[in-house]
């Protein structure tokens, strides 16, 4: 058990770990029970590929519209999908030989959060997005399929004249961070969230720093700007 736990806080560091193991005890006590905890970040949406045509050329990226049978072998809740269409969001797909390796949402302007209740509004708002649930299929995880759909995003945002795209990254997730830290990311944030059942307490770097939610009817605005 001591191994474990030395193993736990030398992966994540101290506090991220103690995050993750008070967690596990919640959950494991009951579903209705979670400590959740996120860094917020930006990325520069740039000009010009991110990868040589060579690497890419065998890549189709194309938006992911609802009725699409894509849409029903993503490995998200039905009710959720249909949230993310109802609020606008823009699903992008990676395909090879007509296969979807990969995918991701983003939001313009802002983005209702469906992991707990909070809503992201962008600044600059006509040049930022909000970009979420980027899933590449497992049988395609050591293959061109994340930095692949990165590039044609990358090239979709800019011809529509957006300059940052957010996101929120589960503190835990490190092959993640890296991933994208050397795409250009940066920290700007970082919340932490109690769940007691319908209860949310949130505890913020960001204003507001502080919110305690017990429905639908009282999520938090947190306003994300590029530093």
């Amino acid at each position: 058990m001591i191994y474990k736990l030395v193993g736990l806080f030398k992966a994540f560091g101290f506090p991220v770990g103690l995050y993750y193991l008070i967690d596990r005890i919640l959950s494991k006590i009951s579903p209705d029970l979670r400590l959740l905890s996120y860094d917020f970040v930006v990325q520069p949406i740039v000009p010009g590929p991110l990868l040589p045509k060579t690497f890419v050329k065998k890549l189709e990226i194309r938006e992911i519209t609802k009725g699409d049978p894509e849409v029903e072998r993503m490995p998200v809740r039905p009710d959720i999908k249909q949230s993310r269409f109802d609020q606008n969001a823009t699903c992008l797909g990676a395909f090879k030989k007509d296969v979807a390796i990969a995918y991701m949402w983003f939001c313009f302007r802002s983005y209702q959060e469906d992991e707990f209740r909070c809503n992201f509004v962008l600044m600059p708002p006509e040049e930022s997005v909000f970009d979420f649930d980027f899933y590449v299929y497992p049988e395609h995880r050591l293959g061109i399929a994340f930095l692949g759909l990165w590039n044609g995003a990358n090239e979709y945002l800019y011809n529509k004249g957006i300059k940052y795209t957010f996101s929120r990254i589960t503190r835990t997730n490190i092959a993640s961070a890296r991933a994208h830290k050397k795409l250009g990311m940066k920290k700007i944030g970082s919340a932490v969230i109690l769940k007691i059942g319908s209860i949310e307490v949130m505890l913020s770097t960001i204003s507001p720093r502080f919110h305690i939610s017990a429905s639908e009817k009282n999520r938090v605005n947190i306003l994300l700007r590029p530093k």
